[in-house]
């Protein structure tokens, strides 16, 4: 799947960090018209407030630090009140998801998208279609995700610091992704609604419930890997030996373990491995894999070669010029169950309380 050919638009990019930088590469590169808001030196802009003719805008991107989302979302919509936003992940923290859905709620023709590059990465979405496959006539056991790298050095260097979602903000939102395009949609709700049987202080959460699979979602930013066994078979031999073996990735490397495994009755796996190629091919960003094996038929692959965060942006700036006024895709089940994971990692307790099963829908839900 290719992303859409889009005629040229006008696009604000409020922040230009190392997200909001990609962003703005990104649009570049395919013909869009970028301006840019940033305290910072080289921006368009310093606010919001000094976007000329705000009308003329076609959409905006919002990749400022998370605590400022709302705030800038607000400042938006007042200059243009029927403005497309593509929204950073997270939306925003926890005790601001009301504010969000209030601010939505008084300006009815906005359409707000949070980004979600696992949800239209086209390597998930044949994963998954393999998993339906199969899944019909064999069901699912397990489903283990893992989301692993050493990002010791970007917390030294001041990203990857989150104090709310904590290790949950890290990962969390793009494994929730892969396993939205697994499970059905009512038992991806029941997920987000039950309190897991474990979570540990490096983000490992096991749920077992009535009428859903196995589920174990595992992310560490100290290169800590989990599940060697589940994907390290995909990897050329030396990154297998470098780092797959001893199960921990060192300090600085680029390296990252990534994969989701769906265990089926029958005893078949059907792995998505991020990035196998590490090590071997220049594009190996642009490489994903899909590994069917059973132990009682030759083992079957293909490749999918595509940047799905180049993919994803294209194909989310097309959609906020075909949504309806007003539609907006927040995903507030999925902001409260990563805060509570990241709360639990803390203390211990996963505050599965009356209250955090109130989720206020903002359009489009789990």
């Amino acid at each position: 799947m290719s992303a859409p050919a889009l005629a040229e638009k006008t696009i604000v990019i409020v922040g230009l960090g190392k997200i909001g930088s990609l962003y703005a590469a990104c649009y570049g590169q395919a013909g869009h018209r970028i301006r840019t808001v940033d305290i910072g030196d080289g921006a368009d802009w310093e606010r919001v407030a000094q976007v000329p003719d705000p009308s003329a805008v076609d959409a905006w991107v919002v990749a400022t630090p998370t605590v400022t989302h709302l705030a800038v979302v607000e400042e938006i919509l007042r200059r243009q009140p029927d403005a497309r936003v593509l929204l950073e992940k997270p939306a925003c923290y926890p005790e601001d998801l009301a504010g969000l859905g209030h601010t939505v709620r008084r300006h009815p023709r906005a359409r707000i998208i949070v980004n979600d590059v696992y949800s239209h990465s086209e390597a998930v979405q044949r994963f998954a279609a393999s998993v339906r496959d199969l899944a019909g006539f064999d069901p699912i056991r397990k489903i283990t995700v893992e989301f692993t790298k050493n990002r010791e050095f970007d917390v030294a260097n001041g990203r990857f610091v989150d104090t709310q979602y904590g290790e949950a903000g890290y990962e969390g939102f793009h494994m929730l992704s892969i396993l939205r395009a697994i499970l059905p949609s009512a038992a991806y709700r029941a997920y987000l609604r039950t309190v897991p049987s474990s979570v540990t202080a490096e983000m490992r959460v096991r749920t077992m419930a009535p009428g859903i699979p196995e589920v174990e979602l595992y992310t560490s930013s100290t290169g800590a890997i989990a599940f060697p066994e589940l994907a390290g078979f995909a990897f050329p031999e030396k990154v297998s030996e470098d780092f797959i073996a001893p199960s921990a990735i060192p300090y600085g490397s680029e390296f990252r373990y990534r994969f989701a495994d769906v265990e089926l009755f029958s005893g078949k796996h059907v792995t998505l491995v991020f990035e196998p190629f590490f090590g071997a091919d220049p594009d190996h960003k642009n490489v994903h894999a899909v590994h069917i094996r059973d132990t009682a038929a030759p083992a079957r692959h293909f490749r999918i070669a595509v940047n799905h965060f180049k993919e994803a942006l294209l194909t989310q700036l097309d959609l906020l010029q075909h949504l309806d006024e007003g539609t907006t895709v927040v995903r507030p089940a999925e902001h409260r169950f990563l805060a509570a994971l990241g709360s639990a990692m803390f203390t211990g307790i996963f505050p599965h309380t009356t209250e955090n099963e109130k989720f206020a829908r903002i359009g489009s839900e789990a």
